[in-house]
């Protein structure tokens, strides 16, 4: 594709991710990787991301679940017309992205999240799932499970249910336990990084693109607020190579990671601390820093917390999930509030009826029989006169 005025030629010195050379700029990536890299840039099209076919099932694809908002709404009522219009715009060069909104949510905890526009989001989540995510996650290890079709939370705990079994039939119970965080992820993630990351492989018109996307949305050189699927995909790809080096040159086969949560499982303690060095070293080289309130090494016999779960291996090999303690008393005082806030007539008692499913739902994940009878009685008790 022509290089038009929309997209200028790069600064002297530099080239475009598509020119020849590129991938042999920055440290070494392996030839399978390599491969990918070139695969996902020579089969796109940019129709694919700014044609109106691919705006308009973008827009479907984005009402769901947000139709009660007037902005999506007034949109969908018009989209045709919209898709047009957004469709020329980004053609010609006339697009300009709106500000999007900012706002803290304080649980589970205090995070700060934007909200994007819905004829911005439209176009974004056309730009993400047509080629960015394709092209990213090609060359991830099976064993990352955030935020990826196929995957989430139930994978993850299944796979490492599964390790803790297989490292059982290896070494009984005498084997031991890396759990490694990052502190401030989101907010201390650098923005060259990201972008870096896009740069090797994406085409060079779509990195353009999002690279816009990210300095629009974000200021500074430092730190994104969850809210934008752009930031999710980085989110999920930053650490891509980590895990090859984990799996690859350290050798760990029981290995796990849950967006900025690393588990690891070996026999040796010591050489776990080795890993844990070398881990922080490369943290370090794209500005993360290691939780030390939430990194550690342990035996298996303390049981692994990993995504509202302890994980416990038995004596047997049988692996137990108990839901964390913490889980249930946060939900009994939100029902224990919901419940009283409906009986003033604030909230329908359907509504925390399904508050109350969801979390129950969650919670039949492990294994909790005995503690859902007495969340169900103890729900059933809110409601006595």
């Amino acid at each position: 594709m022509a290089r038009g005025a929309d997209f200028p030629a790069p600064p002297r010195g530099e080239q475009y991710p598509g020119d020849a050379g590129i991938l042999r700029d920055g440290p070494a990536i392996s030839a399978r990787e390599d491969k990918i890299i070139l695969d996902a840039r020579n089969h796109y099209d940019i129709e694919d991301v700014i044609g109106f076919d691919a705006l308009y099932e973008s827009m479907q694809r984005c009402k769901r679940g947000v139709l009660w908002k007037a902005s999506a709404a007034s949109y969908c009522l018009n989209a045709l017309e919209r898709t047009i219009s957004l469709e020329e715009e980004l053609k010609s060069g006339r697009y300009k992205p709106r500000p999007p909104k900012h706002f803290k949510i304080r649980h589970p905890k205090e995070r700060d999240i934007i909200s994007i526009p819905f004829r911005d989001r439209v176009y974004q989540r056309s730009l993400n799932d047509n080629v960015i995510y394709p092209a990213i996650t090609k060359s991830f290890i099976p064993d990352t499970f955030a935020c990826q079709k196929g995957k989430g939370t139930d994978a993850a705990r299944e796979r490492l249910k599964v390790f803790l079994q297989k490292a059982y039939r290896r070494w009984g119970t005498a084997f031991y336990v890396l759990q490694v965080d990052i502190k401030g992820y989101y907010p201390t993630m650098r923005h060259d990084v990201a972008k870096d990351l896009f740069r090797r492989k994406l085409p060079a018109e779509v990195y353009i693109r999002a690279a816009r996307v990210l300095d629009g949305q974000y200021a500074g050189e430092v730190g994104f607020s969850p809210g934008s699927q752009m930031v999710q995909i980085c989110g999920i790809s930053v650490l891509d190579r980590l895990d090859h080096r984990i799996k690859e040159r350290l050798r760990i086969k029981f290995y796990l990671r849950y967006m900025d949560d690393l588990i690891l499982i070996h026999e040796d303690p010591a050489y776990l601390q080795e890993c844990l060095g070398y881990i922080r070293d490369e943290l370090e080289k794209i500005g993360f820093e290691v939780s030390k309130k939430k990194t550690s090494i342990y035996p298996v016999s303390k049981g692994i917390l990993f995504l509202g779960f302890r994980f416990r291996l038995s004596d047997t090999g049988k692996v137990y999930l108990l839901i964390d303690p913490k889980n249930v008393k946060s939900e009994r005082k939100k029902l224990a509030r919901l419940a009283a806030k409906a009986r003033a007539g604030l909230f329908t008692r359907e509504k925390v009826d399904g508050c109350y499913q969801a979390w129950r739902a969650h919670a039949s994940k492990g294994s909790t029989f005995r503690l859902l009878q007495r969340m169900d009685a103890y729900y059933k008790s809110l409601w006595r006169e």
